[in-house]
């Protein structure tokens, strides 16, 4: 199932609305903004695509059913809403000799705009004593305990889904359609469901980044997943050696994937008809899967004395 080209043209409109706000901003917050989401606009090229922040109310259309206008204001919000976390990130990311003098007041300026039109496109479908706003207190107070205690923790090794706590936010987009649906009844089960999803999108940007985050010492679920195969404790440093060999040599990567795999199958049991979750989450396990069967394959060749992969280069000359 296709899950970005049915809502692509949804999602032109959405970018459009959100680009018109913040072109609205003061100077020079306006160009910032702007500058800013288009790090993240899917309609750009190299852009950080962050898919499920924007489709997420579109993928709820088989639990809900509402105007077409209500799921693309629900992700203009949710748009607003993840550029103001990832400016928190951003800002909590910042090592002090990469900091310049006057930075982070225009990124803390820039941060209160966009949440403030993020509140105001929520208040515009729930009055004040809705309990949406129970959930938006719960979701960032978890987002809160994700960034600040996950080294503390190690939750990849003990309690995996939380790692979802950083991302819980996002299902503001499910929470706020169910809610708008009057399928308030299924709004626990879908932020299990939901929870699963996005442990595995964690686990693939700690793949991607894993490099960075060995050399910046910041948790890493990959990171996690090789000290605990070789019985080393949290806080041990792994060196770069260490591990390139287990994921190149000692195959972490496919454990790793298979962790992810056996994620999607709770996801098949769950009673949440999300189809389009559901082939997003595929998509993810089908790259993770191709990259441990890439690392593999490579290292069979070696195996041989290179000679079959030096050849398999020639041939593709």
């Amino acid at each position: 199932m296709d899950w970005f080209q049915p809502y692509e043209s949804d999602l032109a409109e959405v970018f459009a609305e959100c680009g018109a706000v913040i072109a609205d901003f003061p100077p020079p917050l306006d160009q910032m903004g702007l500058r800013y989401m288009r790090q993240f606009d899917v309609f750009e090229q190299g852009s950080a695509k962050n898919y499920i922040c924007y489709l997420l109310p579109f993928w709820m259309k088989d639990l809900t059913s509402l105007p077409p206008a209500v799921y693309r204001k629900l992700s203009v919000a949710n748009i607003f809403g993840m550029l103001y976390f990832f400016i928190q990130d951003d800002i909590m990311d910042t090592a002090p000799e990469e900091y310049r003098p006057g930075q982070w007041k225009f990124q803390l300026a820039l941060a209160n705009l966009l949440q403030s039109e993020f509140i105001r496109l929520y208040q515009e479908f729930f009055p004040s004593d809705s309990p949406f706003w129970s959930y938006l207190r719960n979701y960032v107070q978890e987002w809160a305990e994700g960034v600040i205690y996950e080294c503390d923790y190690d939750d990849f090794r003990h309690h995996p889904i939380g790692i979802a706590k950083k991302a819980a936010p996002v299902k503001l987009g499910s929470t706020a359609a169910l809610l708008l649906a009057n399928r308030s009844d299924l709004i626990a089960q879908a932020s299990e469901f939901m929870d699963h999803v996005l442990l595995t999108l964690q686990m693939m940007d700690d793949w991607a980044d894993w490099e960075q985050d060995l050399a910046d010492g910041s948790y890493n679920c990959l990171l996690s997943l090789i000290k605990a195969e070789n019985n080393l404790t949290k806080d041990h440093r792994l060196s770069r050696a260490e591990a390139e060999q287990a994921i190149y040599l000692n195959e972490t990567l496919r454990r790793y994937a298979e962790i992810a795999s056996d994620t999607h199958h709770r996801l098949l049991d769950s009673p949440i008809h999300a189809p389009h979750v559901l082939s997003f989450h595929q998509t993810l396990l089908n790259e993770l899967n191709a990259d441990a069967d890439s690392i593999e394959n490579g290292r069979k060749m070696l195996e041989h004395g290179g000679l079959n992969y030096y050849l398999s280069i020639l041939n593709k000359k």
